[in-house]
């Protein structure tokens, strides 16, 4: 049996090794998960810029055609 000093170093060893491993993994799904968000923001980012820039197209056909049913 090891003495109650050596025990205890050793508890802290092998939790200390948990933690490390715990991190390790936690890093992992962090990476994981910025990426997947980066991905998206740009996925996202580039829709909005194709939906605004149809929005602004249509503004400039209404008001061409408003344009157009005034005009006499």
């Amino acid at each position: 049996p090891l003495p109650p000093s050596q025990e205890s170093i050793e508890t802290m060893r092998s939790r200390l090794e948990r933690s490390i491993q715990m991190q390790t993994l936690l890093r992992a799904f962090e990476a994981r998960d910025r990426n997947l968000q980066e991905n998206n923001l740009a996925r996202v980012n580039f829709w909005s810029a194709v939906n605004l820039a149809l929005l602004g197209l249509v503004a400039v056909l209404q008001v061409a055609l408003l344009k157009g049913l005034f005009q006499d």
